[in-house]
């Protein structure tokens, strides 16, 4: 097959949630390791199960492709209106419908990293350069390597160090890409286990060059529905609804986005509750372990430093794998170097076993 060269330069993008992989790899059941490196909600007092079974009497029938139902239901969950949504197989794929709708070859695209990977790789497949631009220097109101690019990408909260910039702030970088030509592209997949205060969705209407994504799979842990949505100025979701995929969403995962963003209520707020709790015990014990360092995070995963055990953080990750337990090397990550892992906030149970672990792979006694 003769494909376009710009997908023959790519590599396969690096992500977490790799235990069936490992545990082949180890000759153990899957069942038997505890897996840090993805980042979902660990409490969700809802009963989704339910809302599923219900959905399968629906699987007979095409989805409405309109998706009116999910598109109210986001737009109520968020507070927009629901000309507003795009519906999303997942987060990546409005990246994907991002990249094919707005990049041409040769544009040149923005990315504050250390960040997520998706969007170089997504751009680079429509022939984007990409230019890497220190979080640090977004974040502290440092624009200048912005000048020029097509298009740029924030996450708020970031990935993976779990920096969640201010409204405000999100905004200035916003407003300083609108009178500069610059798309904005703000990736909020865990704002609703952060702060959804600081949320920039509501600006839509007011920014044209703004589009703001939102993530079910992470706020709800249900990874393997792949459900997310994005949010843009009517004008240009109805654009981007044209140009996506036809029925890209399943009867079944969208019957469960409605259920759980109809009834979340005080649930994401119990888990940010639940989350901030266990995430500031898990930092507090790492940081009674010689030659690990837990950095600052806003949501439900840190990075931790590994560099004074002498290891970099490939050899860390892979004791921590013969002792069961998998976090996320970081060296995948540009800018960032190869002395981080990132580790995920999990229920106490399991966040007792991670610090029973890192304690004999950093060769600590507790």
């Amino acid at each position: 097959m003769r494909v376009r060269k710009e997908l023959l330069e790519l590599s396969p993008c690096e992500h977490g949630g790799k235990a069936g992989e490992i545990a082949d790899r180890l000759g153990i059941e899957k069942g038997s390791l505890i897996d840090f490196s993805v980042s979902l909600n660990p409490y969700v007092p809802l009963d989704v199960e339910g809302a599923i079974r219900r959905a399968c009497d629906t699987i007979f029938a095409y989805p409405d492709n309109s998706y009116v139902r999910f598109r109210e239901s986001a737009a109520r969950f968020v507070g927009v209106d629901a000309d507003d949504i795009v519906p999303g197989n997942g987060s990546t794929e409005i990246i994907r419908l991002f990249a094919e709708a707005v990049i041409e070859n040769g544009d040149i695209v923005a990315i504050p990293s250390p960040t997520f990977g998706e969007y170089e790789q997504q751009c680079r497949l429509f022939g984007a350069g990409i230019r890497h631009v220190r979080f640090s220097d977004i974040a502290s109101g440092k624009y200048g390597r912005l000048e020029g690019c097509k298009a740029a990408f924030l996450c708020n909260p970031n990935n993976p160090d779990g920096l969640l910039l201010p409204r405000n702030e999100v905004e200035r970088v916003v407003r300083y890409c609108r009178d500069n030509g610059i798309m904005v592209v703000v990736d909020e997949a865990f704002i609703d286990l952060a702060d959804p205060a600081q949320s920039v969705v509501q600006l839509v209407e007011s920014y044209d060059n703004l589009l703001v994504m939102r993530s079910l799979t992470k706020c709800f842990a249900i990874p393997g529905l792949r459900l997310g949505f994005g949010v843009a100025g009517r004008d240009a979701a109805r654009t981007l609804n044209m140009a996506r995929l036809t029925w890209n969403l399943d009867s079944i995962a969208v019957e469960a986005g409605i259920y759980l963003m109809d009834n979340a209520g005080s649930c994401l707020e119990a888990s940010r509750d639940f989350i901030k709790r266990e995430r500031e015990w898990l930092a507090s014990r790492i940081g009674e372990i010689g030659g690990l360092r837990a950095l600052p995070s806003s949501v439900n995963y840190f990075l931790v430093d590994v560099g004074g055990t002498g290891m970099t953080s490939g050899e860390f990750a892979e004791k921590m794998m013969r002792e069961r337990i998998i976090v996320r090397n970081c060296s995948s990550f540009p800018m960032i170097g190869g002395q981080y892992i990132r580790v995920a906030v999990r229920n106490h149970e399991e966040n007792m076993r991670l610090i029973d672990a890192l304690c004999r792979v950093a060769g600590v006694r507790h």
